[in-house]
Parts: C-alpha cells; sequence; structure tokens
C-alpha cells in the first residue's frame, strides 16, 4: 500500500511544480519483463503455503529485483531503489531468506506482536544484521506495517523515478501574423 501513496505522492509533486506526469511512462527501462518475476515469486511464497520453499523464492524474487535495478541504474531514481533492494536482499539472505522484525516495532506501528507471514522471521540474539530489518514503525494515514531502511531507499527512489523523469511543461506560445 506504501507503494502506492509514493505514487500519488510523486505525480502530486509534479503537477505542483507543472510537469508532465506521463513522461516516465515512456521512460526506456532494460529488461522491463525482469520486474514481474520478483511480484510473482513473492505472491507465490506468501499465499502457496510451501514452507520453506517460500524462503528460496523469496530471495530469487530478490536477486531477480536486484539485476533489473542494476540494469537500470542509470534512470534517475534507481540508485535510490537498487541501493535500498540491495540493502534488504542481503539481510534477507543472511537470515535463510525472510525478513527480520522486530517485536516492539509491530507494536509500536499498531499490530498484533504475534502478527508473521512467510516473508518475516522474529528477531532474536541471532539474528544477522538486525538494524538492517524491519525495525522503522509506521502508523499513519491508515497504514499499520514495520519497514526497513533499505525500504526507505526504495520509496525514496520510487519517487525520484517518478518525479525527476516528468519534464516541465511547455508554454504554448501564441504564434502572430
Amino acid at each position: 500500500m506504501i507503494y502506492v501513496y509514493v505514487v500519488v505522492a510523486g505525480v502530486f509533486v509534479a503537477l505542483i511544480f507543472k510537469r508532465n506526469v506521463w513522461n516516465p511512462l515512456e521512460t526506456e527501462f532494460k529488461w522491463f519483463y525482469l520486474v514481474f518475476a520478483p511480484f510473482i515469486l513473492e505472491l507465490i511464497a506468501v499465499f502457496g503455503n510451501l514452507g520453506d520453499i517460500a524462503n528460496y523464492l523469496t530471495s530469487l524474487a530478490y536477486v531477480l529485483l536486484i539485476i533489473f535495478c542494476i540494469a537500470n541504474w542509470k534512470i534517475k531514481g534507481f540508485p535510490f531503489i537498487t541501493i535500498g533492494a540491495a540493502s534488504n536482499t542481503v539481510v534477507i539472505l543472511l537470515n535463510g531468506g525472510r525478513m527480520p522484525l522486530s517485536k516492539a516495532t509491530l507494536v509500536l506501528a499498531g499490530l498484533p506482536a504475534d502478527t508473521m507471514d512467510p516473508k518475516h522471521v522474529l528477531m532474536t540474539s541471532s539474528t544477522i544484521l538486525p538494524f538492517m530489518g524491519d525495525v522503522i514503525p509506521v502508523n499513519f494515514l491508515g497504514l499499520h506495517y514495520a519497514c526497513s531502511i533499505g525500504d526507505l531507499f526504495v520509496y525514496t527512489g520510487l519517487f525520484l523515478l517518478i518525479y525527476l523523469n516528468t519534464k516541465r511543461r511547455m508554454k504554448k506560445v501564441a504564434v502572430g501574423k
């Protein structure tokens, strides 16, 4: 859901500054088809009831996302997206294919402390790089979830991808005779 808010914010700011919001749709992404694979794999991992196989699918999804991001590094906004996705990928791979999640963060985000899904694992003393996990509570605008530092980079990159790839609208000049 946060991605929708980020996209709407990018479009809104572009409109305020009188920019053409259709331009990002004309951006030529490399290997565009690859962007769909991570989302499909994530859906299968979350809703497929696959046990430990879900962890491998999540890991594969993030690796494919990194490949897509690196291929599009030169597009405005993608360096932030790539750094965020890489950060999340590292912590997920090091923790068995699942994103570490702080119980305290769940509570601060307004969620029950026992909320869990196949993509996450509660942090313990053996969690590797816990500060890179989902430790930032989000509890506003009807959103209740936890995010990571990597997620913040991805959100920033998505906003910049939309805004920085818009162009100023040209003023129409009347041509006199």
